[in-house]
């Protein structure tokens, strides 16, 4: 059909006048969401927004991306059907399932077909706030599902979990663009198929989905760290979804406080607070005092996103009393997959206190954390817990040290594939490019190689 025979977009005109947007700043804030999600084609402008209000519709893999800029500034879930426009593939977009088991089934099998409505799924705000609604996690629950998946029992439990943790070693040396597909494949048919199988008792039941829920947010971490932030959410919360059926507690708990790390991550705010009070309230007294302390940390970063300086500060405070006076407790296995409790403890707190802008002792913090992670090991977090501390000795105006600090950071992501690390250095390089220009030697040399590094890893 012709521009002049399509009909003017009235829905999309009236939710841009709702949200009070000109086009520049639909047009800005599709950009921004694009990028977010690690899709740099978007090149949307005011003169592409005028022909979408005219009835020429956006690409297909810019329609979610419309959606969500619009969800954002009204605060409320904007579905393209709402604007006027033809739904995606994934038209029910990012939500908790009528059978979970079955959607990360779909979710999986199109991730690994590599289907191009993935690689554009936004990260959604709305979409926080689901498993905080009364009833909306219990209505998914122990969906009927048919017999498929043969008999379970502890052997296989057994198997989910040591694969989860093989791939998190990996996942740790390599970064999350490694072996991503493996665990995706894994989840989507042997895993899901045990789900549906059938259990000597409730308990063992109850093990095997909290098994997949392990596996179903370490696919959620890799595709975060591979750059992919709205699929990575859309594993989040199948995976509390799954977790509900096996402890809908503490384990629970833990995966609403991913998904608040998450948001931190890609700076959003909204719900964050209410996330990690119901994570905590979910786990208080029912786990050892070092993980319990994970959860009061998680508030301190709300606290601090939102400017609370005394609820973060408590908060803080209240963690490190944990530490102080844990006993020798062994941590519930989902909550040691994460790494050493101290070095959590110090990274989180050092992250708190750069929102709070106490640059000083969030260098304390940093240096604290990167002396407990091996870089044997842990070298992806290591080197990204130094490039923190490196920009927190930066701020402080002490170039050579922070330049010392970035070698050492390199040094240890070489091998590692992490959209995060590229991140990493894309900073490093902008914040050496001032001294650069002042003629700096030293910062000439560190972006020479920071340069080199990128090279070899785009």
């Amino acid at each position: 059909m012709s521009r002049q025979g399509r009909q003017p977009n009235d829905a999309l005109r009236s939710v841009l006048q709702e949200a009070g947007m000109s086009y520049a700043a639909l047009a800005r804030r599709v950009r921004e969401v694009a990028a977010e999600n690690g899709d740099d084609t978007v090149r949307t402008s005011s003169v592409a927004v005028a022909y979408w209000v005219a009835g020429t519709p956006p690409r297909t893999t810019t329609t979610r991306y419309v959606a969500e800029a619009l969800s954002r500034r009204l605060g409320r879930l904007v579905t393209p059907a709402d604007i006027g426009l033809p739904s995606p593939e994934d038209a029910n977009g990012p939500g908790l399932a009528a059978d979970p088991v079955e959607s990360l089934a779909h979710l999986g099998r199109a991730d690994v077909d590599r289907r191009r409505f993935l690689s554009t799924t936004a990260y959604s705000v709305s979409a926080l706030a689901l498993p905080l609604s009364p009833g909306t996690a219990e209505a998914a629950q122990r969906a009927r599902r048919a017999d498929a998946g043969g008999r379970i029992g502890a052997a296989e439990i057994a198997t989910v979990r040591e694969v989860t943790k093989v791939f998190t070693r990996a996942d740790e040396r390599l970064g999350g663009d490694t072996g991503r597909s493996a665990v995706v494949e894994y989840l989507a048919t042997d895993v899901a198929a045990y789900c549906r199988g059938t259990f000597a008792d409730d308990g063992v039941r109850r093990g095997m989905f909290g098994a997949a829920a392990e596996l179903a947010y370490l696919a959620g971490w890799k595709a975060h760290d591979a750059g992919r932030a709205g699929l990575a959410q859309r594993y989040y919360l199948h995976s509390f979804q799954l977790v509900e059926e096996a402890d809908p507690r503490a384990h629970a708990g833990y995966v609403l406080r991913i998904l608040a790390h998450q948001a931190f991550d890609n700076g959003h705010n909204t719900h964050c607070v209410d996330l990690a009070d119901a994570a905590l309230t979910r786990v208080r007294g029912r786990v050892d005092k070092e993980t319990e302390s994970l959860f009061w940390l998680t508030l301190a970063r709300a606290h601090a996103a939102e400017g609370n300086r005394a609820g973060a500060l408590s908060a803080i405070t209240t963690a490190e009393r944990l530490v102080d006076t844990a006993k020798a407790e062994q941590p519930p296995g989902w909550a040691s997959l994460g790494g050493p409790p101290e070095a959590r403890l110090a990274n989180q707190t050092a992250k708190a206190l750069t929102a709070m802008r106490d640059v000083k002792a969030a260098e304390e913090q940093y240096r604290r954390s990167a002396r407990c992670w091996n870089p044997a090991t842990h070298p992806r977090i290591h080197a990204l817990t130094l490039a923190d501390l490196g920009h927190a000795q930066l701020t402080q105006g002490r170039m050579d040290s922070a330049c010392g600090t970035w070698t050492m950071a390199l040094r240890g992501l070489r091998g590692v594939n992490s959209a995060r690390a590229r991140g990493a250095v894309a900073d490093m390089r902008r914040s050496l490019a001032v001294f650069r220009n002042r003629g700096s030697a030293e910062a000439t040399r560190l972006d020479e190689h920071a340069a080199a590094w990128q090279s070899a890893n785009t």
